[in-house]
């Protein structure tokens, strides 16, 4: 079976605020998909107008068994708290068409999707297992508060059970911010978090190679179950 990308559009009762606008779905989908083996999910919240998941990524999602789903036209341009609307819908409507995993759903974002996807993570800790955030991040409020520890997400005792994976690289102008949140999580005591900085990496997405070492992490203590395998 051929791998399936499929962008669906659908109007969700959490976009209450934007009734009248219709999301556009990018979704991928493992080839050896099967309900019988339900598939973890990665919402990804995209900077730019494509939601589309890059191609040299695709094997690793069907090797993991991971649905990838995010909106398209949902870039940095748009306002945050429909680009939050649109994440927690993207759940949703995945929740709805495919049989998930309930211990391997993430939130994921790159550079200003990554700053949403940290807000997502904070505000829905109970419905995101983790995050997978790519150059540059905000904590978990839109004000940067300082000292950090003083003004802690109320979920934060839930975001400590969950797992988070920061990724920059050398050459990324959001190396020094990305880092310096991944050290705030530690310190209000997120343990399973980790920071992969990738020598000689601009402000890009990583590669194949990196992506399978950060999600390593994240699925560190679930089983992967997929169709033909005992």
């Amino acid at each position: 079976m051929k791998f399936r990308v499929v962008s669906f559009a659908i109007v969700f009762c959490t976009l209450s605020a934007h009734a009248q606008e219709t999301p556009d779905f990018q979704v991928y989908v493992p080839q050896d998909y099967s309900a019988e083996y339900p598939a973890g999910v990665i919402v990804y919240v995209s900077p730019i107008e494509s939601g589309e998941v890059p191609n040299a990524w695709m094997s690793t999602f069907d090797r993991r068994n991971l649905i990838w789903v995010s909106v398209n036209g949902s870039g940095n341009s748009i306002s945050q708290q429909r680009r939050i609307s649109e994440a927690t819908g993207s759940l949703a409507f995945i929740a709805e068409v495919y049989e998930l995993d309930k211990e391997r759903i993430y939130i994921s974002g790159m550079s200003g999707g990554s700053q949403i996807a940290a807000i997502v993570a904070a505000r829905y800790p109970d419905l995101f297992n983790g995050g997978l955030l790519f150059c540059g991040v905000n904590p978990w409020s839109e004000r940067d508060a300082d000292p950090w520890i003083e003004n802690p997400p109320e979920k934060l005792e839930v975001m400590k059970k969950n797992r988070y994976v920061f990724i920059s690289g050398t050459e990324d102008f959001k190396l020094a911010a990305t880092a310096r949140v991944y050290r705030k999580y530690k310190k209000t005591g997120i343990e399973d978090s980790k920071l992969i900085v990738i020598d000689g990496m601009g402000h890009e997405l990583p590669d194949a190679e990196t992506l399978d070492r950060a999600l390593q992490f994240l699925d560190l203590n679930v089983a992967i179950r997929k169709q033909g395998e005992k």
